[in-house]
């Protein structure tokens, strides 16, 4: 299947069909990785694996009971 090239902001983007999203086992809002196998000139793309911790931006505290440091 031809796909075209085009400009998204700073970047360049394809459009994947709803068939390959369904061949690929992904929906819209999934995350993947896009790998460039440079000896067959291609790229490969995986859905991402989850990882189990958040970014939530929350202080971590050693010690059940010790409090974080205040910022006054």
């Amino acid at each position: 299947m031809i796909r075209k090239i085009f400009k998204t902001g700073h970047s360049s983007a394809i459009t994947i069909t709803k068939k390959m999203l369904a061949q690929l086992g992904l929906k819209l809002g999934d995350k993947v990785n896009i790998e460039v196998e440079e000896d067959k000139a291609r790229l490969v793309v995986r859905q991402a694996k989850s990882s189990a911790q958040l970014a939530l931006g929350l202080k971590i505290r050693h010690h059940l009971g010790e409090r974080a440091p205040r910022k006054d």
